[in-house]
């Protein structure tokens, strides 16, 4: 058993180096989101992103894959996806996305003072073709996630059980809508289940 003292110890060191990271992080992401404001985002290299926030070019490459990456935050949308992979065996699909949601606020990106302007950026650049595209790789990437996630919940196989692609498309909608089209919605679920409905034939026509 190792000795309390240098449990504790191991403890604080990973705790410096968890803050550093962060402090690395919020260095990277400040100095991006300020040049891309100033000069705009074509306009902004790596470079004098790392030159800003004062850290070597591989080091931006740890905490992001490039600096579209910059304009979405990290892990964007896995707090809700690990979420709904969570919730109670109990809730049918929709039930449990909706408790997926109302655990994490509906939030896509994690919440730091930087979010109001990383959305403002998004929306002032998403007609440049790498950010565009970059934007329809994330979602693709949440709608394959949903799909197997709920797939594992039924305990069925998405290539032959089309219910976890329906609830991939409503989630992919929902985030083109906020992300691609820049559209900021109150309680993004119920009115995207509402409309659902009322497009849906009735049953038996």
């Amino acid at each position: 058993m190792q000795p309390q003292g240098d449990a504790a110890g191991a403890t604080a060191e990973t705790g410096l180096r968890d803050r550093k990271k962060a402090r690395t992080r919020q260095a990277i992401r400040a100095a991006g989101l300020d040049l891309y404001e100033e000069q705009g985002f074509e306009q902004t290299t790596v470079d004098q992103i790392c030159r800003r926030a004062d850290v070597a070019h591989r080091t931006f490459f740890r905490y992001y894959a490039s600096k579209e990456a910059l304009l979405f935050g990290t892990d964007f949308g896995e707090a809700i996806l690990d979420e709904f992979a969570a919730a109670p065996a109990g809730l049918d699909l929709w039930d449990a996305f909706l408790h997926a949601v109302a655990r994490t606020d509906g939030t896509l990106e994690e919440p730091t003072e930087h979010t109001a302007r990383r959305r403002a950026l998004r929306r002032r650049f998403m007609g440049i073709r790498t950010v565009h595209d970059h934007a329809v790789q994330l979602i693709d990437r949440l709608v394959q996630r949903t799909i197997e996630i709920a797939a594992a919940r039924l305990g069925t196989d998405p290539a032959r059980d089309l219910r976890p692609h329906a609830l991939g498309a409503v989630l992919g909608a929902m985030t083109r809508r906020h992300v691609v089209d820049g559209v900021e919605e109150e309680g993004p679920m119920e009115p995207w289940w509402d409309a659902f409905r009322q497009v849906m034939p009735p049953p038996g026509r």
